[in-house]
């Protein structure tokens, strides 16, 4: 008698990855030494005050990383003019400020699967209903003047934020 074949069941679908935030982070010799390498040279680039130092750290990665959500990749000779024009001024320093004010700030860790990355600052990673009147400050340091009077579903501020991956690969810089 021949064997019966065996019925597979397909897979169902898959669950999404569990997602942990850390609480905020102040030691940076905590962070891996690529994150902080990655981290220097973003912030080395915003404290020059010329928006083209931060090319040759964008160029560092395999891809660009993702300066808008939802929106295609930017290719690497788009990336400054891209940055250029999201700054209020056209030229970029509302940019590097920005990125200065989100490193001045704590970090977070966050693991979705197996996926580790260090975002600044931790207040866009994990946000309470009430900030005390400093970490609102904070907030509005580090939201972009185009989305001052956008707010989330808890009526914060839209927080620029910054993902360094554990490997040190710097793979976004968007309003969350």
């Amino acid at each position: 008698m021949a064997a019966k074949p065996r019925r597979r069941t397909p897979p169902g679908p898959a669950a999404p990855p569990v997602e942990t935030i850390s609480d905020p982070i102040n030691d940076l010799a905590a962070l891996p030494a690529a994150v902080r390498a990655m981290r220097d040279k973003i912030l080395a680039a915003a404290m020059s005050g010329d928006i083209e130092a931060l090319l040759p750290v964008i160029e560092f990665n395999e891809t660009p990383p993702l300066f808008a959500r939802g929106a295609p990749l930017v290719s690497f000779a788009a990336a400054i003019a891209f940055l250029k024009a999201r700054s209020f001024d056209g030229k970029g320093a509302e940019t590097l400020a920005i990125l200065r004010a989100l490193f001045e700030q704590p970090y977070a860790k966050i693991v979705r699967g197996p996926s580790l990355t260090y975002v600044w600052p931790a207040f866009a990673a994990k946000q309470g209903p009430n900030p005390d009147p400093d970490a609102r400050i904070a907030m509005y340091r580090c939201s972009r003047f185009a989305n001052l009077g956008l707010h989330n579903d808890i009526g914060l501020p839209l927080i620029e934020l910054v993902g360094i991956g554990a490997d040190g690969v710097w793979r976004y810089f968007f309003a969350g």
